[in-house]
Protein backbone atom coordinates (compact mmCIF):
# COMPACT_ATOMS: atom_id res chain seq x y z
CA UNK A 1 0.00 0.00 0.00
CA UNK A 2 1.12 3.55 -0.71
CA UNK A 3 1.58 5.96 2.19
CA UNK A 4 1.92 9.73 1.91
CA UNK A 5 5.24 10.83 3.39
CA UNK A 6 4.11 14.47 3.90
CA UNK A 7 7.51 15.94 3.05
CA UNK A 8 5.60 18.78 1.42
CA UNK A 9 3.34 19.36 4.44
CA UNK A 10 0.29 18.39 2.41
CA UNK A 11 -1.85 16.13 4.59
CA UNK A 12 -5.45 17.17 3.84
CA UNK A 13 -7.96 16.05 1.23
CA UNK A 14 -10.81 18.56 1.06
CA UNK A 15 -14.01 16.97 -0.22
CA UNK A 16 -17.22 18.48 -1.57
CA UNK A 17 -19.98 15.91 -1.99
CA UNK A 18 -23.17 16.67 -3.92
CA UNK A 19 -25.63 14.56 -1.93
CA UNK A 20 -26.19 12.42 1.15
CA UNK A 21 -27.36 9.40 -0.81
CA UNK A 22 -25.67 6.09 -1.54
CA UNK A 23 -23.71 7.69 -4.40
CA UNK A 24 -21.61 9.92 -2.18
CA UNK A 25 -21.13 7.13 0.36
CA UNK A 26 -19.97 4.56 -2.16
CA UNK A 27 -17.78 6.98 -4.06
CA UNK A 28 -16.07 8.91 -1.23
CA UNK A 29 -17.67 8.92 2.25
CA UNK A 30 -16.90 5.27 3.10
CA UNK A 31 -13.35 5.70 1.82
CA UNK A 32 -12.85 8.91 3.79
CA UNK A 33 -14.13 7.24 6.96
CA UNK A 34 -11.77 4.32 6.54
CA UNK A 35 -8.71 6.39 5.66
CA UNK A 36 -9.25 8.69 8.63
CA UNK A 37 -8.86 5.64 10.85
CA UNK A 38 -5.44 4.81 9.40
CA UNK A 39 -2.07 6.38 10.02
CA UNK A 40 -1.54 6.86 6.31
CA UNK A 41 -0.46 10.47 6.14
CA UNK A 42 -3.78 11.97 5.02
CA UNK A 43 -6.87 13.37 6.70
CA UNK A 44 -10.10 13.62 4.72
CA UNK A 45 -12.34 16.59 5.44
CA UNK A 46 -15.87 16.45 4.03
CA UNK A 47 -16.76 20.11 4.04
CA UNK A 48 -20.26 21.35 4.90
CA UNK A 49 -19.69 24.67 3.12
CA UNK A 50 -17.26 26.30 0.72
CA UNK A 51 -14.04 27.49 2.30
CA UNK A 52 -10.99 29.38 1.12
CA UNK A 53 -9.31 29.36 4.51
CA UNK A 54 -5.57 29.83 3.74
CA UNK A 55 -4.45 27.36 6.42
CA UNK A 56 -6.62 24.61 4.97
CA UNK A 57 -5.49 25.36 1.42
CA UNK A 58 -1.84 25.44 2.46
CA UNK A 59 -2.11 21.85 3.75
CA UNK A 60 -4.42 20.55 1.02
CA UNK A 61 -2.98 17.86 -1.19
CA UNK A 62 -6.20 17.61 -3.14
CA UNK A 63 -9.64 19.19 -3.46
CA UNK A 64 -12.13 16.54 -4.54
CA UNK A 65 -15.47 17.53 -6.08
CA UNK A 66 -18.30 15.07 -6.61
CA UNK A 67 -20.25 16.07 -9.73
CA UNK A 68 -19.52 19.83 -9.81
CA UNK A 69 -21.94 20.92 -12.53
CA UNK A 70 -23.75 24.05 -11.32
CA UNK A 71 -23.27 27.80 -11.73
CA UNK A 72 -22.05 27.92 -8.15
CA UNK A 73 -19.47 25.22 -8.94
CA UNK A 74 -18.18 27.21 -11.91
CA UNK A 75 -17.56 30.21 -9.69
CA UNK A 76 -16.00 28.19 -6.87
CA UNK A 77 -13.79 26.01 -9.06
CA UNK A 78 -12.60 29.08 -10.99
CA UNK A 79 -11.45 30.64 -7.74
CA UNK A 80 -9.73 27.45 -6.58
CA UNK A 81 -8.01 27.25 -9.95
CA UNK A 82 -6.72 30.79 -9.64
CA UNK A 83 -5.20 29.92 -6.25
CA UNK A 84 -3.74 26.57 -7.33
CA UNK A 85 -0.28 27.85 -8.22
CA UNK A 86 0.02 29.56 -4.83
CA UNK A 87 -1.08 26.56 -2.76
CA UNK A 88 -0.14 23.58 -4.94
CA UNK A 89 -3.15 21.31 -4.52
CA UNK A 90 -4.67 19.01 -7.12
CA UNK A 91 -8.23 19.47 -8.37
CA UNK A 92 -10.22 16.27 -8.99
CA UNK A 93 -13.62 15.98 -10.67
CA UNK A 94 -15.51 12.79 -9.73
CA UNK A 95 -18.49 11.33 -11.56
CA UNK A 96 -20.41 8.07 -11.22
CA UNK A 97 -23.53 8.62 -13.35
CA UNK A 98 -24.43 9.70 -16.85
CA UNK A 99 -26.74 12.70 -16.57
CA UNK A 100 -26.26 14.56 -19.83
CA UNK A 101 -26.72 14.05 -23.57
CA UNK A 102 -23.93 11.71 -24.61
CA UNK A 103 -24.15 12.49 -28.34
CA UNK A 104 -20.95 13.85 -29.86
CA UNK A 105 -22.60 15.97 -32.56
CA UNK A 106 -26.04 17.39 -33.32
CA UNK A 107 -27.58 13.96 -32.96
CA UNK A 108 -29.16 13.89 -29.51
CA UNK A 109 -28.57 10.68 -27.56
CA UNK A 110 -30.37 10.86 -24.25
CA UNK A 111 -28.21 10.03 -21.28
CA UNK A 112 -30.97 9.65 -18.67
CA UNK A 113 -33.88 7.30 -19.46
CA UNK A 114 -37.45 8.52 -19.06
CA UNK A 115 -38.16 6.07 -16.24
CA UNK A 116 -35.56 7.67 -13.98
CA UNK A 117 -37.42 10.02 -11.56
CA UNK A 118 -34.90 12.78 -12.23
CA UNK A 119 -36.49 13.21 -15.66
CA UNK A 120 -39.85 14.26 -14.20
CA UNK A 121 -38.75 17.88 -13.90
CA UNK A 122 -36.45 18.05 -16.87
CA UNK A 123 -36.07 21.23 -18.79
CA UNK A 124 -34.30 21.24 -22.15
CA UNK A 125 -32.96 24.74 -21.66
CA UNK A 126 -31.57 23.88 -18.23
CA UNK A 127 -29.97 20.72 -19.60
CA UNK A 128 -28.19 22.63 -22.34
CA UNK A 129 -26.99 25.12 -19.75
CA UNK A 130 -25.61 22.25 -17.63
CA UNK A 131 -23.67 20.93 -20.62
CA UNK A 132 -22.24 24.39 -21.27
CA UNK A 133 -21.16 24.55 -17.63
CA UNK A 134 -19.43 21.16 -17.82
CA UNK A 135 -17.51 22.29 -20.91
CA UNK A 136 -16.25 25.27 -18.88
CA UNK A 137 -15.65 23.43 -15.59
CA UNK A 138 -13.93 20.25 -16.75
CA UNK A 139 -10.78 21.88 -18.25
CA UNK A 140 -9.95 23.44 -14.88
CA UNK A 141 -9.51 20.03 -13.24
CA UNK A 142 -6.25 18.13 -13.19
CA UNK A 143 -7.93 14.75 -13.17
CA UNK A 144 -11.33 13.24 -13.95
CA UNK A 145 -12.32 10.13 -12.01
CA UNK A 146 -15.18 7.94 -13.26
CA UNK A 147 -16.76 4.79 -11.85
CA UNK A 148 -16.73 2.80 -15.10
CA UNK A 149 -14.71 2.59 -18.30
CA UNK A 150 -17.77 3.37 -20.42
CA UNK A 151 -18.57 6.53 -18.46
CA UNK A 152 -14.91 7.56 -18.69
CA UNK A 153 -14.99 7.02 -22.46
CA UNK A 154 -18.15 9.13 -22.82
CA UNK A 155 -16.63 11.94 -20.75
CA UNK A 156 -13.40 11.88 -22.72
CA UNK A 157 -15.14 12.02 -26.10
CA UNK A 158 -17.91 14.41 -25.13
CA UNK A 159 -15.74 16.98 -23.36
CA UNK A 160 -12.40 16.34 -25.09
CA UNK A 161 -10.69 15.16 -21.91
CA UNK A 162 -7.20 13.70 -21.94
CA UNK A 163 -6.61 12.80 -18.29
CA UNK A 164 -9.31 10.51 -16.93
CA UNK A 165 -9.15 7.37 -14.80
CA UNK A 166 -11.55 4.67 -13.72
CA UNK A 167 -11.94 3.81 -10.05
CA UNK A 168 -14.60 1.16 -9.76
CA UNK A 169 -17.24 1.21 -7.08
CA UNK A 170 -16.27 -1.11 -4.27
CA UNK A 171 -17.62 -2.47 -1.00
CA UNK A 172 -16.20 -1.79 2.46
CA UNK A 173 -15.48 -4.94 4.38
CA UNK A 174 -16.12 -2.98 7.59
CA UNK A 175 -19.81 -2.81 6.59
CA UNK A 176 -20.18 -6.00 4.55
CA UNK A 177 -18.55 -8.04 7.31
CA UNK A 178 -20.38 -11.33 6.71
CA UNK A 179 -19.01 -14.82 7.44
CA UNK A 180 -18.16 -16.90 4.39
CA UNK A 181 -21.07 -19.23 3.76
CA UNK A 182 -20.20 -22.87 3.39
CA UNK A 183 -21.28 -25.20 0.61
CA UNK A 184 -24.89 -26.35 0.53
CA UNK A 185 -25.43 -30.10 0.82
CA UNK A 186 -28.75 -30.30 -1.06
CA UNK A 187 -30.20 -28.80 -4.21
CA UNK A 188 -32.16 -25.58 -3.65
CA UNK A 189 -35.82 -26.58 -3.69
CA UNK A 190 -37.37 -23.14 -3.19
CA UNK A 191 -34.57 -20.56 -3.39
CA UNK A 192 -34.77 -17.06 -1.92
CA UNK A 193 -34.34 -14.40 -4.59
CA UNK A 194 -33.54 -10.81 -3.61
CA UNK A 195 -34.01 -7.62 -5.61
CA UNK A 196 -32.34 -4.62 -3.94
CA UNK A 197 -32.23 -2.16 -6.82
CA UNK A 198 -33.18 1.39 -5.98
CA UNK A 199 -36.59 2.82 -6.99
CA UNK A 200 -34.81 4.83 -9.70
CA UNK A 201 -34.98 1.74 -11.94
CA UNK A 202 -38.70 2.35 -12.57
CA UNK A 203 -41.44 4.87 -11.77
CA UNK A 204 -44.47 4.01 -9.67
CA UNK A 205 -47.63 5.80 -10.84
CA UNK A 206 -49.05 8.74 -8.89
CA UNK A 207 -52.81 9.36 -9.33
CA UNK A 208 -54.16 12.60 -10.72
CA UNK A 209 -55.42 15.05 -8.07
CA UNK A 210 -58.14 17.59 -8.65
CA UNK A 211 -57.66 21.24 -7.61
CA UNK A 212 -58.16 21.88 -3.89
CA UNK A 213 -57.54 24.69 -1.38
CA UNK A 214 -54.24 23.04 -0.49
CA UNK A 215 -53.32 22.43 -4.14
CA UNK A 216 -55.09 25.08 -6.30
CA UNK A 217 -53.70 23.76 -9.59
CA UNK A 218 -54.24 20.12 -8.75
CA UNK A 219 -51.75 17.52 -9.94
CA UNK A 220 -51.70 15.94 -13.42
CA UNK A 221 -50.51 12.58 -12.12
CA UNK A 222 -47.53 10.45 -13.10
CA UNK A 223 -47.70 7.47 -15.38
CA UNK A 224 -46.07 4.30 -14.09
CA UNK A 225 -43.12 2.99 -16.11
CA UNK A 226 -41.55 -0.43 -15.73
CA UNK A 227 -38.12 0.86 -16.70
CA UNK A 228 -35.43 -1.76 -16.14
CA UNK A 229 -38.17 -4.31 -15.51
CA UNK A 230 -39.63 -3.84 -18.98
CA UNK A 231 -38.45 -7.29 -20.00
CA UNK A 232 -39.01 -10.97 -19.24
CA UNK A 233 -37.70 -10.69 -15.69
CA UNK A 234 -40.99 -9.17 -14.55
CA UNK A 235 -43.06 -12.05 -15.94
CA UNK A 236 -40.52 -14.57 -14.66
CA UNK A 237 -40.82 -13.33 -11.08
CA UNK A 238 -44.63 -13.19 -11.18
CA UNK A 239 -44.84 -16.68 -12.67
CA UNK A 240 -42.50 -18.30 -10.16
CA UNK A 241 -44.02 -16.53 -7.17
CA UNK A 242 -47.52 -17.59 -8.21
CA UNK A 243 -46.32 -21.17 -8.68
CA UNK A 244 -44.66 -21.04 -5.25
CA UNK A 245 -41.24 -21.89 -6.70
CA UNK A 246 -39.26 -19.00 -5.19
CA UNK A 247 -39.26 -16.81 -2.11
CA UNK A 248 -39.04 -13.30 -3.52
CA UNK A 249 -37.76 -10.35 -1.49
CA UNK A 250 -38.00 -6.73 -2.68
CA UNK A 251 -36.04 -3.97 -0.99
CA UNK A 252 -36.57 -0.24 -1.37
CA UNK A 253 -40.09 0.26 -2.72
CA UNK A 254 -42.84 -2.01 -3.92
CA UNK A 255 -42.97 -1.78 -7.74
CA UNK A 256 -46.48 -1.28 -9.08
CA UNK A 257 -46.10 -4.18 -11.50
CA UNK A 258 -45.87 -6.60 -8.56
CA UNK A 259 -49.21 -5.53 -7.15
CA UNK A 260 -50.82 -8.87 -8.05
CA UNK A 261 -48.26 -10.81 -5.98
CA UNK A 262 -47.71 -8.31 -3.16
CA UNK A 263 -49.24 -10.66 -0.58
CA UNK A 264 -46.87 -13.45 -1.55
CA UNK A 265 -43.58 -11.56 -1.45
CA UNK A 266 -41.49 -9.99 1.29
CA UNK A 267 -40.99 -6.25 1.21
CA UNK A 268 -38.21 -4.40 3.06
CA UNK A 269 -38.36 -0.58 3.17
CA UNK A 270 -35.30 1.32 2.00
CA UNK A 271 -32.65 2.12 4.62
CA UNK A 272 -29.81 4.58 4.90
CA UNK A 273 -26.39 3.82 3.48
CA UNK A 274 -24.95 2.55 6.74
CA UNK A 275 -27.90 0.28 7.57
CA UNK A 276 -28.49 -1.05 4.07
CA UNK A 277 -25.78 -3.79 4.17
CA UNK A 278 -27.19 -5.24 7.39
CA UNK A 279 -30.68 -5.59 5.92
CA UNK A 280 -29.30 -7.27 2.82
CA UNK A 281 -27.11 -9.66 4.79
CA UNK A 282 -29.81 -10.77 7.21
CA UNK A 283 -31.93 -12.13 4.35
CA UNK A 284 -29.41 -14.91 3.64
CA UNK A 285 -30.66 -14.84 0.04
CA UNK A 286 -29.55 -17.56 -2.33
CA UNK A 287 -29.73 -15.34 -5.40
CA UNK A 288 -29.90 -11.68 -6.28
CA UNK A 289 -31.15 -10.46 -9.65
CA UNK A 290 -30.26 -7.30 -11.55
CA UNK A 291 -32.66 -6.62 -14.46
CA UNK A 292 -31.63 -3.88 -16.90
CA UNK A 293 -32.72 -2.57 -20.27
CA UNK A 294 -30.12 -1.58 -22.83
CA UNK A 295 -29.35 2.15 -22.88
CA UNK A 296 -26.39 4.50 -22.42
CA UNK A 297 -27.33 5.24 -18.83
CA UNK A 298 -27.06 1.57 -17.88
CA UNK A 299 -23.92 1.09 -19.93
CA UNK A 300 -22.36 3.73 -17.70
CA UNK A 301 -23.45 1.96 -14.51
CA UNK A 302 -21.20 -0.13 -12.30
CA UNK A 303 -21.60 -3.74 -11.16
CA UNK A 304 -22.03 -2.72 -7.52
CA UNK A 305 -24.86 -5.21 -6.91
CA UNK A 306 -22.52 -7.96 -8.08
CA UNK A 307 -19.78 -6.90 -5.67
CA UNK A 308 -22.27 -6.80 -2.80
CA UNK A 309 -23.50 -10.27 -3.77
CA UNK A 310 -19.94 -11.58 -3.81
CA UNK A 311 -19.42 -10.16 -0.32
CA UNK A 312 -22.38 -12.03 1.20
CA UNK A 313 -22.33 -15.28 -0.76
CA UNK A 314 -25.42 -14.56 -2.85
CA UNK A 315 -25.22 -15.69 -6.47
CA UNK A 316 -26.06 -12.78 -8.78
CA UNK A 317 -27.85 -13.09 -12.10
CA UNK A 318 -27.25 -9.96 -14.16
CA UNK A 319 -28.39 -8.59 -17.49
CA UNK A 320 -25.96 -8.38 -20.40
CA UNK A 321 -26.68 -6.55 -23.63
CA UNK A 322 -26.98 -8.29 -26.94
CA UNK A 323 -25.02 -6.38 -29.56
CA UNK A 324 -22.43 -4.77 -27.25
CA UNK A 325 -20.30 -5.68 -24.26
CA UNK A 326 -20.93 -2.54 -22.20
CA UNK A 327 -23.30 -4.02 -19.62
CA UNK A 328 -21.99 -3.54 -16.08
CA UNK A 329 -22.53 -7.27 -15.58
CA UNK A 330 -20.13 -8.43 -18.26
CA UNK A 331 -17.74 -9.28 -15.43
CA UNK A 332 -20.03 -11.72 -13.59
CA UNK A 333 -19.72 -15.48 -14.02
CA UNK A 334 -20.65 -16.45 -17.58
CA UNK A 335 -23.21 -18.97 -16.39
CA UNK A 336 -25.13 -16.21 -14.57
CA UNK A 337 -25.54 -13.85 -17.51
CA UNK A 338 -29.02 -13.21 -18.91
CA UNK A 339 -29.41 -11.34 -22.21
CA UNK A 340 -31.68 -8.30 -22.16
CA UNK A 341 -33.67 -9.95 -24.94
CA UNK A 342 -34.24 -13.16 -22.95
CA UNK A 343 -37.65 -14.78 -22.63
CA UNK A 344 -39.09 -16.32 -19.47
CA UNK A 345 -37.98 -19.69 -20.80
CA UNK A 346 -34.46 -18.38 -21.41
CA UNK A 347 -34.22 -17.17 -17.81
CA UNK A 348 -35.43 -20.57 -16.60
CA UNK A 349 -32.64 -22.22 -18.56
CA UNK A 350 -30.08 -20.07 -16.74
CA UNK A 351 -31.63 -20.00 -13.28
CA UNK A 352 -32.72 -23.52 -12.42
CA UNK A 353 -29.43 -25.30 -13.24
CA UNK A 354 -27.76 -22.92 -10.79
CA UNK A 355 -29.97 -24.34 -8.02
CA UNK A 356 -28.18 -27.69 -8.23
CA UNK A 357 -25.88 -27.93 -5.23
CA UNK A 358 -22.64 -28.62 -7.10
CA UNK A 359 -23.16 -25.75 -9.54
CA UNK A 360 -24.39 -23.34 -6.85
CA UNK A 361 -21.37 -24.10 -4.67
CA UNK A 362 -19.03 -23.67 -7.63
CA UNK A 363 -20.43 -20.25 -8.58
CA UNK A 364 -20.47 -18.98 -5.02
CA UNK A 365 -16.85 -20.00 -4.48
CA UNK A 366 -15.98 -18.30 -7.78
CA UNK A 367 -17.61 -15.07 -6.56
CA UNK A 368 -15.73 -15.15 -3.25
CA UNK A 369 -12.46 -15.56 -5.13
CA UNK A 370 -13.39 -12.79 -7.54
CA UNK A 371 -13.95 -10.11 -4.92
CA UNK A 372 -10.85 -11.12 -3.01
CA UNK A 373 -8.58 -11.05 -6.06
CA UNK A 374 -9.94 -8.05 -7.99
CA UNK A 375 -9.29 -5.17 -5.58
CA UNK A 376 -13.01 -4.66 -5.02
CA UNK A 377 -12.82 -4.49 -1.24
CA UNK A 378 -12.52 -0.84 -0.26
CA UNK A 379 -9.70 -1.73 2.11
CA UNK A 380 -7.60 -3.52 -0.53
CA UNK A 381 -4.19 -2.11 -1.39
CA UNK A 382 -5.18 -1.96 -5.06
CA UNK A 383 -8.20 0.24 -4.37
CA UNK A 384 -6.45 2.50 -1.87
CA UNK A 385 -3.52 3.02 -4.25
CA UNK A 386 -5.88 4.07 -7.06
CA UNK A 387 -7.50 6.73 -4.87
CA UNK A 388 -4.19 8.00 -3.50
CA UNK A 389 -2.67 8.23 -6.96
CA UNK A 390 -5.70 10.17 -8.22
CA UNK A 391 -5.35 12.57 -5.28
CA UNK A 392 -1.61 13.10 -5.55
CA UNK A 393 -0.72 16.70 -6.27
CA UNK A 394 1.80 15.64 -8.91
CA UNK A 395 4.69 15.37 -6.43
CA UNK A 396 4.43 11.56 -6.20
CA UNK A 397 5.55 11.79 -2.58
CA UNK A 398 4.56 8.27 -1.52
CA UNK A 399 6.28 5.57 0.46
CA UNK A 400 5.39 1.89 0.05
CA UNK A 401 4.35 0.17 3.29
Amino acid sequence: MLKVNNDDGKNLVLVYVCDNSGCSHVRIRYFAEYMNGLNNGLSFVILPCITFDPQLLAHAKCIWFQKPVSDMHLEVVSRYKSLQTKYGYKLVFELDDLFFNCGLDDKYIDGVPDYNPSTLHRNEEAEKHTEELIHKIVPMFDSIVCSTDYLRMVMQKKFNIGTAVTIKNNVPRFLWNFPIRGDISNDLDKPTVLYSGSPTHYINPVPKREPSPQEPNGFPGIEGKKGDWDNAWCDWVIKNVKEDKINFVVMGALPFFFEEIKDKIKFIPWHNSHSYPRFVMQEYADFQIAPLVCNHFNMSKSALRFYESCAVGTVLLGTVFEGNNFSPYEEINNECKVKHTATVEDIDKVFWPLCKKDKFNEIRRWQYNYINQSGLWLESDENINKYLTAMDNMNNNFDIV
